[in-house]
Protein backbone atom coordinates (compact mmCIF):
# COMPACT_ATOMS: atom_id res chain seq x y z
CA UNK A 1 0.00 0.00 0.00
CA UNK A 2 1.36 3.46 -0.60
CA UNK A 3 1.44 6.06 1.88
CA UNK A 4 3.04 10.01 2.01
CA UNK A 5 6.34 10.17 3.90
CA UNK A 6 6.88 13.59 5.41
CA UNK A 7 10.59 14.21 5.04
CA UNK A 8 10.80 18.10 6.03
CA UNK A 9 8.33 20.92 7.61
CA UNK A 10 9.24 24.88 7.45
CA UNK A 11 7.48 28.04 8.05
CA UNK A 12 7.94 31.47 7.67
CA UNK A 13 6.55 34.49 9.89
CA UNK A 14 5.42 37.39 7.87
CA UNK A 15 4.59 40.29 10.21
CA UNK A 16 1.36 42.35 9.70
CA UNK A 17 2.87 45.79 9.62
CA UNK A 18 4.78 44.76 6.44
CA UNK A 19 1.60 43.60 4.78
CA UNK A 20 -0.95 46.29 5.88
CA UNK A 21 0.48 49.01 3.65
CA UNK A 22 -0.29 47.12 0.24
CA UNK A 23 -4.08 45.40 1.01
CA UNK A 24 -6.61 46.77 3.15
CA UNK A 25 -6.90 43.58 4.50
CA UNK A 26 -8.86 43.04 8.36
CA UNK A 27 -7.22 39.64 8.55
CA UNK A 28 -3.76 42.02 8.88
CA UNK A 29 -4.10 42.46 12.02
CA UNK A 30 -2.07 39.96 12.89
CA UNK A 31 0.99 38.52 11.86
CA UNK A 32 1.02 35.37 8.97
CA UNK A 33 2.29 32.39 8.17
CA UNK A 34 3.20 30.46 5.05
CA UNK A 35 3.49 26.12 6.10
CA UNK A 36 5.39 24.53 3.66
CA UNK A 37 6.35 20.59 3.98
CA UNK A 38 8.63 18.43 1.85
CA UNK A 39 6.96 14.97 1.36
CA UNK A 40 6.55 12.21 -1.73
CA UNK A 41 5.25 8.45 -1.94
CA UNK A 42 7.05 5.54 -0.74
CA UNK A 43 7.10 4.05 -3.82
CA UNK A 44 7.77 6.79 -6.30
CA UNK A 45 11.63 6.88 -7.33
CA UNK A 46 13.96 9.21 -9.17
CA UNK A 47 14.62 7.94 -12.44
CA UNK A 48 16.16 4.40 -12.06
CA UNK A 49 17.77 5.03 -8.72
CA UNK A 50 17.06 4.11 -4.90
CA UNK A 51 15.82 7.79 -4.00
CA UNK A 52 12.17 8.15 -3.37
CA UNK A 53 11.37 11.63 -5.55
CA UNK A 54 9.73 14.17 -2.58
CA UNK A 55 8.82 17.82 -3.63
CA UNK A 56 7.67 21.00 -1.82
CA UNK A 57 4.18 22.39 -0.74
CA UNK A 58 2.54 24.86 0.71
CA UNK A 59 -0.01 23.81 3.17
CA UNK A 60 -1.31 26.09 5.00
CA UNK A 61 -1.38 30.44 4.46
CA UNK A 62 -2.72 32.64 6.99
CA UNK A 63 -2.92 33.13 10.96
CA UNK A 64 -1.24 30.33 12.59
CA UNK A 65 -5.33 28.81 13.90
CA UNK A 66 -6.26 29.01 10.73
CA UNK A 67 -3.48 27.03 9.64
CA UNK A 68 -3.50 24.72 12.56
CA UNK A 69 -7.25 24.32 11.31
CA UNK A 70 -5.94 22.56 8.19
CA UNK A 71 -3.08 20.54 10.22
CA UNK A 72 -5.78 18.55 11.70
CA UNK A 73 -7.55 17.95 8.50
CA UNK A 74 -4.48 16.88 6.99
CA UNK A 75 -3.48 14.58 10.02
CA UNK A 76 -6.39 12.07 9.19
CA UNK A 77 -4.37 10.49 6.86
CA UNK A 78 -2.02 9.33 9.59
CA UNK A 79 -4.78 6.95 10.69
CA UNK A 80 -4.52 3.68 8.76
CA UNK A 81 -0.90 4.61 7.76
CA UNK A 82 -1.99 7.21 4.74
CA UNK A 83 0.91 9.23 5.69
CA UNK A 84 4.31 9.25 8.19
CA UNK A 85 7.04 10.68 9.12
CA UNK A 86 10.44 9.83 7.29
CA UNK A 87 11.72 6.87 9.46
CA UNK A 88 8.72 5.87 11.43
CA UNK A 89 6.92 2.62 10.88
CA UNK A 90 3.89 5.17 11.70
CA UNK A 91 3.04 8.46 12.95
CA UNK A 92 0.14 9.47 15.29
CA UNK A 93 -1.96 12.15 13.82
CA UNK A 94 -1.30 13.51 17.50
CA UNK A 95 2.63 13.97 16.55
CA UNK A 96 1.85 15.34 13.16
CA UNK A 97 -0.26 17.92 14.71
CA UNK A 98 1.99 18.50 17.64
CA UNK A 99 4.97 18.96 15.10
CA UNK A 100 3.21 21.38 12.83
CA UNK A 101 2.40 23.31 15.96
CA UNK A 102 6.36 23.89 17.13
CA UNK A 103 7.47 24.35 13.40
CA UNK A 104 4.28 27.42 13.35
CA UNK A 105 5.58 28.37 16.86
CA UNK A 106 9.45 28.68 15.39
CA UNK A 107 8.81 30.30 12.10
CA UNK A 108 11.47 32.54 11.00
CA UNK A 109 11.54 35.16 8.31
CA UNK A 110 11.21 34.70 4.48
CA UNK A 111 15.11 36.14 3.98
CA UNK A 112 16.66 33.20 6.43
CA UNK A 113 14.60 30.78 4.17
CA UNK A 114 15.49 32.43 0.74
CA UNK A 115 19.51 32.08 1.83
CA UNK A 116 19.03 28.59 2.02
CA UNK A 117 17.25 28.00 -1.58
CA UNK A 118 13.57 28.19 -1.10
CA UNK A 119 11.37 30.01 -2.78
CA UNK A 120 7.63 29.85 -3.24
CA UNK A 121 5.36 31.43 -5.75
CA UNK A 122 1.66 31.73 -5.47
CA UNK A 123 -0.36 31.77 -8.57
CA UNK A 124 -4.38 31.65 -8.43
CA UNK A 125 -7.96 32.32 -10.45
CA UNK A 126 -11.13 33.24 -10.03
CA UNK A 127 -13.83 30.26 -8.94
CA UNK A 128 -15.48 28.77 -11.85
CA UNK A 129 -19.54 29.42 -11.39
CA UNK A 130 -21.68 31.90 -10.76
CA UNK A 131 -20.05 35.05 -9.95
CA UNK A 132 -21.88 36.90 -6.29
CA UNK A 133 -22.06 40.54 -5.88
CA UNK A 134 -19.32 40.11 -3.30
CA UNK A 135 -17.54 37.92 -5.08
CA UNK A 136 -17.35 40.82 -7.53
CA UNK A 137 -16.65 43.52 -5.16
CA UNK A 138 -13.65 41.39 -4.66
CA UNK A 139 -12.39 40.97 -7.75
CA UNK A 140 -12.77 44.72 -8.68
CA UNK A 141 -10.80 45.33 -5.46
CA UNK A 142 -8.02 43.22 -6.29
CA UNK A 143 -7.81 44.61 -9.65
CA UNK A 144 -6.89 48.13 -8.78
CA UNK A 145 -4.20 46.34 -6.92
CA UNK A 146 -3.04 43.77 -9.52
CA UNK A 147 -4.10 43.73 -12.70
CA UNK A 148 -4.93 40.12 -13.50
CA UNK A 149 -4.09 38.06 -16.92
CA UNK A 150 -6.94 36.48 -18.52
CA UNK A 151 -7.21 33.07 -19.65
CA UNK A 152 -10.18 33.15 -21.38
CA UNK A 153 -12.91 34.50 -19.76
CA UNK A 154 -11.35 33.93 -15.96
CA UNK A 155 -9.24 36.77 -14.16
CA UNK A 156 -5.87 34.53 -13.22
CA UNK A 157 -2.96 36.31 -10.74
CA UNK A 158 0.07 34.48 -10.78
CA UNK A 159 4.01 35.15 -10.01
CA UNK A 160 3.38 36.23 -6.90
CA UNK A 161 6.37 35.97 -4.96
CA UNK A 162 5.28 34.94 -1.68
CA UNK A 163 9.20 35.25 0.06
CA UNK A 164 10.65 38.05 -1.52
CA UNK A 165 7.28 40.65 -1.95
CA UNK A 166 5.24 42.00 0.42
CA UNK A 167 3.14 43.37 -1.43
CA UNK A 168 2.68 39.62 -3.55
CA UNK A 169 2.23 37.86 -0.14
CA UNK A 170 -0.12 40.46 1.39
CA UNK A 171 -2.42 39.83 -2.36
CA UNK A 172 -1.97 35.99 -2.02
CA UNK A 173 -3.04 36.07 1.52
CA UNK A 174 -6.05 38.42 1.64
CA UNK A 175 -7.45 37.58 -2.22
CA UNK A 176 -6.12 33.96 -3.38
CA UNK A 177 -9.30 32.21 -1.64
CA UNK A 178 -11.19 33.38 -4.51
CA UNK A 179 -9.86 30.26 -5.93
CA UNK A 180 -11.36 27.42 -4.63
CA UNK A 181 -8.60 24.95 -4.87
CA UNK A 182 -6.73 24.22 -1.98
CA UNK A 183 -3.67 26.06 -0.92
CA UNK A 184 -0.90 23.64 -2.51
CA UNK A 185 -2.73 23.43 -5.83
CA UNK A 186 -2.16 27.70 -5.23
CA UNK A 187 1.41 27.94 -4.84
CA UNK A 188 4.65 26.49 -6.39
CA UNK A 189 7.69 25.89 -3.77
CA UNK A 190 11.23 25.05 -4.69
CA UNK A 191 13.52 24.32 -2.16
CA UNK A 192 16.61 21.28 -1.00
CA UNK A 193 14.95 18.00 -1.07
CA UNK A 194 17.57 15.98 0.01
CA UNK A 195 19.40 17.88 3.05
CA UNK A 196 20.78 15.92 5.89
CA UNK A 197 19.33 17.92 8.54
CA UNK A 198 15.68 20.21 8.57
CA UNK A 199 16.13 23.47 6.30
CA UNK A 200 14.90 25.41 9.42
CA UNK A 201 17.99 23.87 11.62
CA UNK A 202 19.98 26.41 13.11
CA UNK A 203 17.87 28.92 12.41
CA UNK A 204 16.45 32.16 14.71
CA UNK A 205 12.39 32.21 15.10
CA UNK A 206 11.10 35.50 14.23
CA UNK A 207 9.79 37.30 16.84
CA UNK A 208 5.90 38.45 17.10
CA UNK A 209 5.29 41.66 16.28
CA UNK A 210 2.61 43.71 18.44
CA UNK A 211 -0.28 44.43 16.30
Amino acid sequence: MSYRIVYDLAAVRIPAETLRPHVADSSFYADQYLLMELGGDNNVYEGRGSLRARSWSLIGAGQSWEIMREVVQYAASCEGGGMRFSGASETQAETYIRKCRTVLRDAVGAQALLDRGMTCTGHFALRKGSVSAWLQKRVDELSTIKAPERTGETPVWSWLNLLRDPKDAAIFLAYSNLDDAPVYNRATVYGPCHERHSIMKGLTPLAECAA
